[in-house]
């Protein structure tokens, strides 16, 4: 196998670990596969729309420089979570379990349709822990 058939082969990767970091490891990656032209499809299973981050901020802009001339590849961001929080609120949590199960078909359905050639999903592992997501 060349190189480049190994470079192009699907692939499963999983950012673990205590502390920060993932979320970095796994956006910096996505940056690497958006120079190569990869579609990038970014899914955040907990932080709200509200919260702006810098590797958002990077990762839109460019989106819109992919947009506007070509280069690199398309980008999609979803903050499908309604809190800044990783700790549970009782009162909270029916909204967010919908937003993670949402959010979830709607991945399940861009793999299917095999719309981007990149996932990141990130806290993906919190509605997974908590029982919100089933994963078949």
């Amino acid at each position: 196998m060349t190189t480049k058939e190994r470079r192009l082969r699907p692939a499963l990767i999983v950012n673990t670990g205590d502390g920060k970091g993932k979320t970095t490891a796994a956006l910096g990656l996505a940056l690497r596969g958006w120079h190569q032209g990869w579609s990038i499809g970014v899914f955040q299973f907990i932080k709200s729309g509200q919260w702006i981050t810098g590797e958002r901020i990077a990762l839109e802009t460019l989106a819109a420089a992919h947009e506007r001339t070509g280069l690199g590849g398309p980008v999609e961001w979803f903050a499908t979570g309604s809190g800044r929080r990783w700790v549970r609120k009782p009162d909270a949590e029916p909204d967010q379990a919908e937003a993670a199960r949402e959010a979830w078909a709607e991945v399940k359905l861009r793999f299917t349709e095999q719309r981007h050639d990149l996932y990141v999903l990130d806290e993906f592992t919190y509605p997974l822990t908590w029982g919100w997501l089933r994963c078949v």
